[in-house]
């Protein structure tokens, strides 16, 4: 069997990110492999062969993806698409579908987190994948000779059921690991790597958290089982890969599988890494634990500094348990990046301003500043779609603020995506800053994609 799996150009191209929770445009120079279209290859039998074209890392035209695509046959094609850039992707489906109308086409992406945007799309195409871990692509590949096949983690014409929000119930992913030798292009860059040459790697799909302004919150969790991740970590050091991406939502939420995934990393390998998490997770010992295993940075969700704010989106933040976990990594000489979301609803000129200003001075050393935007399957999204908005009334929207925001009750889009851009200048170009940066950078290789970073982030802010 032959599997097609297909990223089309983006506009202008930008670095457009298409992930099942979430899409966005990258913030700096980085480009990050498409995780999802990863885990679908490890669902595949050894005798299958996958084809995998990337138009946006690869910055193809038009014309030339097309015609990459007008030289293949395959059995089934994955087609990846994006809220942020929802036009043009539907643009590109449309072309898929006309020249290659006997072979059946399944979409992923996070617009389809909404029910409008699913039974809209089924028109077009055979299904959607939303749980990409759990495929049985022969059957997926003949659903049209066989009808009204149930497909695991497939919303089709004839299965109806999907992860709603806030399901919490754990599932164990008995899936194969990536074909990771196909996505090892140079266009994907990683921000916080130390080596050039990275790979991705997941342990859990989906979050254990119900943050009601996540797409993440409409994936329950799935676990991998440390064995598959083990015989990964082998076969990645057979390719020379030294830098990991862990790309978990919240990575080491289930300590009684984690904490022996850490321990025989660090006895048997020397990964440098990254990773996602929450400073609910990061007691002292497990921070320690990851640094003996590798890890040099962390991403923690921070959002707001106001706790009363985050709480009426599910969002359980306790500053004191943040800044702890933030010493222990800086006493351990981890970075650590903080994610913040500006333009809540309720949120005032004052809270964004404290917000912003708690993150400069934070020992942190990398500050994400996201605006926000009415991610499909979300309250925010939910609350616009009741208001009389149709879903793809609400496409086109992205964190970095390039194409506008919906603003709230107390701040337009622009102001707060004026408040976000200086916030970005003002955390990154801090002569603090700069020199904590420049003494935690460990080679030339690893300063050479700091500084590329910092400049496509700084440059983005105007």
């Amino acid at each position: 069997m032959r599997v097609l799996l297909l990223i089309p150009p983006s506009p202008d191209h930008r670095h457009i990110a298409r992930f099942s929770f979430q899409s966005y445009e990258s913030k700096g120079n980085y480009h990050l492999q498409p995780k999802e279209f990863m885990a679908i290859t490890g669902c595949l039998r050894d005798t299958d062969e996958a084809i995998f074209i990337d138009g946006t890392c690869d910055k193809l035209t038009e014309a030339q993806f097309l015609a990459q695509v007008d030289d293949l046959d395959g059995d089934i094609i994955f087609f990846s698409m994006s809220n942020t850039v929802w036009e043009s992707d539907y643009h590109f489906l449309t072309q898929i579908l006309s020249r290659h109308p006997d072979t059946p086409v399944f979409v992923q992406g996070d617009i389809f987190l909404d029910k409008e945007a699913r039974e809209f799309i089924l028109s077009e195409c055979d299904g959607v994948v939303f749980y990409p871990y759990m495929l049985d692509i022969e059957n997926m590949a003949g659903v049209r000779r066989n009808g009204g096949a149930v497909l695991p983690g497939v919303y089709n014409a004839s299965n109806q059921a999907f992860f709603g929000s806030h399901s919490n119930r754990l599932h164990h992913i008995s899936s194969g690991y990536p074909r990771h030798e196909i996505f090892l292009k140079p266009g994907y860059r990683f921000p916080f790597a130390k080596h050039k040459k990275f790979a991705t790697i997941v342990t859990t799909y989906g979050c254990p958290f119900v943050c009601s302004y996540c797409g993440s919150a409409n994936l329950p969790p799935g676990i991998r089982p440390n064995d598959s991740i083990l015989q990964e970590l082998r076969h990645l050091e057979t390719l020379g890969i030294k830098e990991l991406w862990i790309y978990d939502s919240t990575f080491g939420f289930y300590k009684k599988e984690t904490v022996p995934l850490l321990e025989e990393m660090a006895r048997k390998h020397a990964f440098s890494w990254s990773t996602f998490t929450n400073h609910q997770v990061c007691a002292p010992d497990f921070l320690e634990l990851m640094k003996a295993a590798g890890c040099h940075t962390i991403i923690l969700g921070i959002d707001s500094v106001s706790e009363r704010n985050l709480k009426d989106f599910k969002r359980n933040s306790t500053i004191s348990k943040l800044e702890r976990a933030i010493s222990k990594a800086n006493d351990l000489n981890m970075n650590i990046c903080a994610d913040f979301i500006l333009g809540l609803e309720n949120e005032t000129r004052t809270d964004l301003e404290n917000t912003i200003s708690y993150a400069m001075n934070l020992p942190i050393d990398y500050a994400s500043f996201n605006v926000i935007v009415p991610t499909p399957g979300t309250s925010v999204s939910e609350k616009l779609k009741k208001e009389g908005a149709s879903i793809f009334d609400l496409v086109n929207f992205d964190s970095l603020g390039r194409e506008g925001n919906i603003g709230n009750k107390h701040l337009s889009g622009d102001e707060i995506i004026a408040l976000r851009n200086k916030a970005v200048r003002k955390f990154y170009l801090r002569p603090r800053h700069l020199l904590r940066r420049l003494f935690k950078t460990t080679s030339l290789e690893h300063f050479q994609i700091q500084l590329e970073e910092m400049f496509a982030i700084v440059s983005k802010t105007h």
